[in-house]
């Protein structure tokens, strides 16, 4: 039979040390031993061979592999700081995160890739023996086919900016949609706008819809207020462009546009420029998320800061609590994240 490099590894140790092999063992471990002087001396001998433990051993033995499945890209800037936050939790606490995901989007080479293959990631991920999951919502949208490979196995699994349906027993983490959507209708109002318009996500998405519900129902409340919402498509090469012409040519133009993401916002722009309008002068327009370039457009984009990071924090926070048991409750988590009105130079008072 062929010894392990860990095996060996305790058995040099032992040997370098003066003493036997499972005093080594329980030392390494981190289990009580008779005397300091003895533990000091295993300890030296282990750094002085390097010895590194052999984790996959540990996983067997305790049935945890400190590995948490991530299925989410570096889709943008706010999805990096989303998986910096996950990734920062997750290494403090001794774990590490495997990041997976399928269909690539949007511009350049290294983003022509085929959708589809969800499931032979989720195998990748549990042939690894991962501790819990965490998603993003355009795959934990596909609950109804796949999720039920981690529930089915009581994996935890945590969604972000998505919620599923209770059956699963999902936790989830997210923005806090509404209350950045009622920022936003408060903001135009106060600006005298009453012809507004709305470039929207996608309404299957639970962020999505959280924005748009709450802003309509905040304009709602004034009496003057009118909105027309479109949705947008967001698999062009321009996220949204025919939709925002659509808005932007109506015989009554909306004087503000509320773009349901940053990126919608960049393309608002581009058809105002195609029209001759002026932003803030003629058309007032607020994005959300307050990516990294949105300081950086002309004018300054007015939006809704999301926090990525603590966003991604929460998320691996949740799942550590669950694999780890310390969150026992059977109920699933809601945590909402909040958000701040980033006023900029792309909104004004209503022309007159």
């Amino acid at each position: 039979m062929i010894s392990s490099p860990s095996q060996i590894s305790q058995k040099r140790i032992a040997k370098e040390a003066g003493v036997s092999q499972s005093t080594v063992s329980l030392i390494l471990s981190g289990r009580g031993i008779s005397s300091d002087e003895t533990r000091d001396r295993v300890l030296a001998a282990a750094e002085r061979l390097k010895y590194r433990p052999n984790l996959l051993v540990h996983g067997i033995q305790t049935g945890k592999t400190k590995m948490i499945g991530v299925m989410a890209p570096p889709f943008d800037f706010y999805w990096s700081e989303v998986l910096y936050g996950i990734h920062d939790v997750l290494t403090a606490a001794d774990h590490v995160p495997i990041n997976v995901w399928t269909a690539h989007s949007g511009p350049g080479p290294r983003r022509k890739h085929a959708p589809g293959g969800e499931l032979a990631q989720i195998h990748r991920l549990l042939d690894r023996r991962i501790d819990g999951v965490i998603l993003w919502p355009t795959f934990a949208s596909l609950f109804s086919e796949h999720v039920h490979e981690f529930s089915s196995r009581d994996l935890p699994v945590v969604t972000i900016d998505h919620e599923l349906p209770p059956a699963f027993g999902a936790d989830s983490v997210g923005s806090d949609e509404a209350a950045g959507g009622h920022m936003v209708a408060e903001h135009l109002l106060s600006l005298g706008h009453i012809r507004i318009g709305q470039l929207a996500g996608p309404s299957e998405q639970a962020w999505s819809h959280g924005r748009r519900e709450s802003f309509e129902q905040t304009l709602q409340q004034n009496n003057h207020a009118t909105c027309v919402t479109v949705q947008a498509n967001l698999l062009t090469p321009i996220q949204g462009l025919e939709q925002a012409r659509e808005l932007l040519t109506l015989r009554e133009r909306p004087t503000a546009i509320f773009a349901a993401t940053d990126p919608l916002a960049k393309t608002v722009y581009h058809v105002a420029a195609e029209l001759g309008l002026r932003i803030p002068q003629d058309l007032s327009v607020v994005g959300f998320a307050d990516d990294d370039f949105a300081n950086e457009m002309s004018p300054p984009l007015t939006t809704v800061r999301q926090s990525g990071y603590e966003t991604g924090r929460e998320a691996a926070k949740l799942v550590l609590g669950r694999s780890l048991g310390t969150i026992l409750t059977g109920r699933t988590q809601r945590v909402r994240v909040p958000v701040e009105l980033i006023v900029r130079q792309s909104t004004g008072p209503v022309s007159t």
